[in-house]
């Protein structure tokens, strides 16, 4: 029996993979059936499609390199900002890692809970706290300075200088356009 479709056009790339089962002494052919691929990515892809298929694939590669030290790669952004800029408050951290207070706070509580971060309340205002590398935390934080340097280095690969540049221009474009939504 012919599976494919019998009207006018192109012929459907149908990737079929067939199984012949014997059951009750009938033999039974089953085609299962793979979807179609989607296109390869290519200059004419729509930007959000291609910056959000780069940021799912950063961020996919940060997992698998701050899994070993048990942090996502929130948590080791957080943890590598607090190491490189020193005590900060709360909202000033969430400034510098581009989330909103809410997000920030959840996830300085889990690095507490680690006890890679120390939260004190600010001696000069009376709300805040501080939040600041614990020694733990310290320890930690060149290795994942080591990695991201490293993920940073592979990302760039194959780029030349103006090339860098300009990517780093047109993003800094989008992140103004977004930033400018209501």
């Amino acid at each position: 029996m012919d599976v494919r479709s019998q009207g006018p056009g192109p012929e459907p790339d149908l990737r079929a993979v067939s199984r012949c089962v014997t059951l009750a002494g009938e033999s039974i052919i089953f085609l299962l059936m793979q979807d179609p691929l989607p296109p390869p990515l290519d200059v004419n892809a729509p930007l959000i499609k291609l910056i959000g298929t780069a940021r799912r694939q950063i961020r996919q590669a940060f997992w698998a390199k701050f899994a070993a030290h048990g942090l996502t790669p929130q948590q080791g952004w957080i943890l590598r900002v607090l190491y490189a800029q020193g005590p900060m408050s709360l909202h000033c951290l969430s400034q510098w890692v581009f989330m909103d207070d809410p997000t920030a706070c959840r996830i300085v509580k889990t690095l507490q809970d680690k006890s890679l971060v120390d939260s004190i309340p600010d001696p000069a205002h009376g709300r805040r706290n501080i939040v600041s590398v614990s020694r733990t935390g310290a320890q930690v934080a060149p290795a994942l300075d080591a990695l991201a340097e490293e993920l940073g280095r592979d990302l760039e690969a194959g780029l030349s200088g103006p090339e860098k540049l300009h990517l780093r221009t047109a993003l800094l474009k989008v992140i103004a356009n977004l930033a400018s939504l209501p």
